[in-house]
């Protein structure tokens, strides 16, 4: 099981939004899915990822937002904002021959919820801690 490759136990129908939706949008994504991460990609190219938002990086994102005086107000101001304004253009990738170990290691080195799968350059799926846990435990 843990030599299986990741395109076996990834989703090849990743959730994407385009880099010019709000936060507040994207969070209402990862609640009705019920998800960890969403792959953000170029609002003019479907297939250029910019990065992986997670609720990691949301929760840090209202943490700061809410540190000064005027939190609700500062909350409603960045749940305005672009999400390409917040990712992180350096994210991990996974190939699809790559092992359910290798992600394994890789999410718990960079404490990752998310990671994008590529076949060489292309997109091809999202593989998450779910995915991964339900792969250990069946």
């Amino acid at each position: 099981m843990l030599n299986l490759p990741v395109s076996d136990i990834m989703n090849d129908h990743p959730i994407k939004v385009k880099g010019d939706v709000s936060i507040r949008n994207l969070a209402h994504l990862l609640l009705r899915y019920r998800i960890n991460g969403i792959l953000v990609v170029a609002p003019d190219d479907e297939k250029n990822v910019l990065g992986v938002f997670t609720t990691h990086d949301f929760l840090n994102l209202m943490d700061l937002s809410m540190a000064g005086s005027h939190r609700a107000l500062a909350l409603n101001k960045v749940a305005d904002q672009p999400v390409k304004e917040f990712v992180n253009p350096q994210f991990i990738r996974l190939q699809q021959t790559d092992t359910t170990a290798k992600a394994i290691a890789v999410m718990h080195k960079h404490n990752a919820l998310t990671i994008p799968v590529y076949d060489g350059d292309n997109l091809v799926g999202v593989v998450g801690r779910h995915d991964v846990i339900n792969i250990a435990f069946a």
